[in-house]
């Protein structure tokens, strides 16, 4: 249940409404408030008379080949109709301890208290309506979008309206079918009178052929069920699940802005990620519209992987399980292509994916066989990244061994075979750092031929590197392929080093090393730092150097498809921290609707990742096997955070203040050896072992000014200095 300190703590983090919505319906990013289970979504708009709920859900796709056709589309809504309430002012805030809105609007002889929500453990949606003032009438529209070559059909079982909407023609890969079912409490019709000092209820049930055989019957029967009671248990089961979820990290940083996007960025992937089979698209559990922008799928060249990254050290593994799901479906796909097309093993992803192994990137061109691999070669190597945080972050064997291990072994596959071994280094050829625009016949030919053939890019050297340190370290822990670690181990160690050259007076990353050297656009130039962890405090000073200079040129702090990468790639290699804070900052009042979403053109639900990862980043380091606290933060700035989660499989808490690293706390999960980069530098401190209420000292040794010291699973340890 919800303790004092976290209510206190959540109830800054809202969501603020004081006009209507303008951007719903939208082909990308909404902005009215939202509410989510992570499989069924809502977005609200509308006037007060008025008031439009949007109902989506991840699984809710239109399977058909040829771009744009295969996406997720828009199911249905109600619509909640107070004439009275015409005129009448407009409030609304989006509660993110509760994971529900609340509205009020106020007319001249009443107002009315809305408040809705989408069940945490079920796909009930419910809206409770209450007033103070004159009794109102209030209707009750259900409806489901209609067309593009789909069936709707709508009904009535006794109090219980329905709707649904199909698509299942026969040139569907697989066929869709979404069902929403409504009743309006204590009404035999979808009109009731709303009464002062009585609350009166609007329930919903929403379900698909991906979930239930019957679905029609099991969304009637469902809602049917939902009376009173039963309402205040779903509440009570849906307030402890957020209030287990907001518990497991926490920061404080003296910026509640900031604090504000932290939370409510987890806020909106808890909202659209929960759904095991069916992760969301670009733009997450809020579709609009039938024709979201690049079709809503899986956009493999960063969008997919990126809505993430910043969940794993904020200890949200929970919310990346989705991930994997439609990668490991597609490698059918990709095996067929990279032979047919390329003549190698392994893997070969085009760019954009669905669910269920649909290709949603195919178009009527002449080049690439018909697909947008759009002269890429990386895409599958750049998914491997969240795998292989989620192993690093969590060290759990039985996911590295039943569905990392696989995808990555392919994934290596591919590239063992592509790469070329020349002069003492491996080599990357016709693999584009940017994209080609293969998908059109319009273009410059001498361009579009001169893109195609660019040599080493250098986000592919940054994620091959990864791929390959990745399956050395797993399969050492696993205990299995002994015998192809020596040509890993090869490669990682004569991968051709990072481009660079001279521009505006400082040495800098090129984008190859031969083909394009900058784009005035896109922050491709440092995603080798983030998220591809090439490089890092430990690293080179001279490489250091080179990556701050490329940030400090690069002054891409608002790009349209940077947001994810540039801040936390700053964080990464100790840019100044004052910098880094205030241009985050200023993303997040220029770019933002008050529903939280940070948005930029290029993309919808990758921005979430954004200020987390670099807030994590800032207070802890963990990506080169040592806990480094505190390491980009500015002086005279207190903070302290509970809970983030460092590699190695450890939950770490910690506080400065004037300063100081006060304590650290250390949870091990997995029993692993804990380094640490010594906080306390020519001070005594102590390290004391904690299993319920007892405590002892324990050994520890220093080198190179870094803590190591033996842990057990499940155990937690104190760091503090001794006075």
């Amino acid at each position: 249940m919800k303790t004092e300190a976290l209510t206190k703590r959540m109830d800054r983090y809202k969501g603020i409404f004081t006009e209507t919505p303008n951007n719903v319906p939208s082909d990308k990013v909404v902005d009215g408030p939202l509410i989510g289970n992570g499989d069924v979504g809502a977005v609200i708009s509308g006037t007060p008379e008025k008031q439009r709920l949007w109902i989506s859900k991840v699984d809710f796709w239109k399977a058909k080949l040829m771009y744009p056709n295969g996406g997720p589309c828009l199911l249905g809504g109600i619509d909640i109709q107070i004439p009275a309430l015409a005129g009448a002012s407009y409030y609304s805030e989006q509660n993110l301890l509760e994971g529900r809105v609340e509205s009020t609007f106020q007319g001249a002889e009443t107002s009315v208290t809305m408040t809705s929500w989408i069940a945490a453990t079920a796909n009930a949606m419910v809206v409770e309506l209450s007033c103070a003032g004159q009794a109102l009438p209030v209707t009750v529209d259900l409806w489901v979008q209609s067309g593009n070559e789909s069936e709707t059909e709508y009904g009535r079982d006794g109090d219980t309206s329905w709707a649904t909407r199909k698509f299942n023609r026969a040139d569907l890969q697989w066929s869709t079918e979404g069902v929403i079912a409504m009743r309006c409490l204590g009404s035999e019709g979808n009109s009731f009178e709303l009464r002062p000092g009585h609350k009166s209820y609007v329930v919903v049930y929403v379900l698909t052929n991906h979930d239930e055989n019957n679905t029609l019957q099991a969304s009637i029967g469902r809602v049917k069920l939902l009376d009173e009671s039963g309402i205040h248990s779903l509440y009570s089961e849906h307030e402890n699940w957020w209030c287990q979820f907001w518990a497991k990290s926490e920061i404080e940083i003296g910026d509640e802005l900031l604090e504000k996007f932290w939370y409510g960025s987890h806020y909106i992937m808890a909202c659209c990620s929960r759904n095991k089979t069916f992760p969301p698209g670009l733009f997450g559990s809020w579709i609009t519209t039938d024709s979201p922008a690049w079709a809503g799928d899986y956009h493999l060249n960063y969008n997919y992987q990126a809505p993430w990254w910043g969940v794993y050290s904020s200890n949200h593994i929970e919310l990346s399980v989705p991930y994997d799901t439609p990668l490991l479906e597609y490698m059918p796909n990709g095996r067929k292509y990279a032979q047919q097309y390329l003549g190698c093993g392994g893997i070969y992803y085009d760019v954009g994916i669905g669910p269920k192994g649909l290709p949603t990137a195919l178009c009527d061109t002449p080049y690439e066989a018909g697909h947008m691999f759009l002269g890429q070669k990386s895409n599958a190597a750049l998914s491997t990244v969240n795998m292989l945080m989620r192993y690093y972050y969590t060290h759990d064997l039985n996911y590295a061994s039943q569905v990392a291990y696989p995808f990555l072994m392919e994934a290596a596959q591919f590239w063992e075979d592509y790469l070329q071994f020349e002069d003492g280094r491996y080599v990357i050829y016709r693999d584009a750092v940017h994209e080609v625009p293969t998908f059109t016949v319009s273009h410059d030919n001498e361009d579009w031929a001169r893109g195609l053939e660019d040599k080493n890019p250098i986000l592919s050297l940054g994620v091959v590197q990864m791929l390959f340190q990745g399956l050395l370290d797993m399969s050492k822990e696993l205990g299995i392929a002994g015998d192809r670690r020596e040509k890993w181990t090869h490669i990682v160690e004569h991968m051709s080093d990072f481009p660079t050259y001279e521009r505006d007076g400082k040495v800098i990353f090129r984008l190859t090393e031969q083909g394009l050297d900058w784009k005035n656009d896109n922050t491709l130039a440092i995603q080798h730092i983030w998220p591809a962890g090439a490089v890092g405090l430990s690293s080179d000073p001279n490489l250091l150097e080179v990556a701050k200079n490329t940030i400090t040129v690069l002054n891409r702090w608002t790009d349209y498809n940077g947001f994810p990468t540039i801040f936390t790639a700053a964080a990464r290699v100790g840019y100044d921290p004052e910098v880094i804070l205030h241009q985050l900052r200023h993303q997040c009042l220029e770019h933002s609707f008050p529903n939280l979403f940070v948005f930029f053109g290029g993309g919808g639900i990758e921005c979430c990742s954004a200020v987390p990862s670099a807030i994590n980043e800032m207070l802890m380091q963990s990506h080169e096997q040592v806990i480094r606290l505190f390491p980009v933060w500015p002086e005279g700035k207190p903070a302290r955070f509970i809970n983030l989660r460092a590699v190695g499989a450890f939950l770490v808490s910690s506080e400065l203040s004037n300063d100081r690293i006060t304590c650290v706390d250390i949870k091990s999960e997995k029993g692993r050896t804990c380094r640490v980069l010594n906080p306390w530098q020519n001070e005594d401190f102590s390290i004391e072992e904690i299993e319920g209420s007892q405590t002892k000292k324990i050994d520890w040794h220093m080198s190179e000014n870094v803590i190591s010291f033996s842990t057990e699973a499940g155990k937690h340890y104190h760091l503090q200095p001794t006075y």
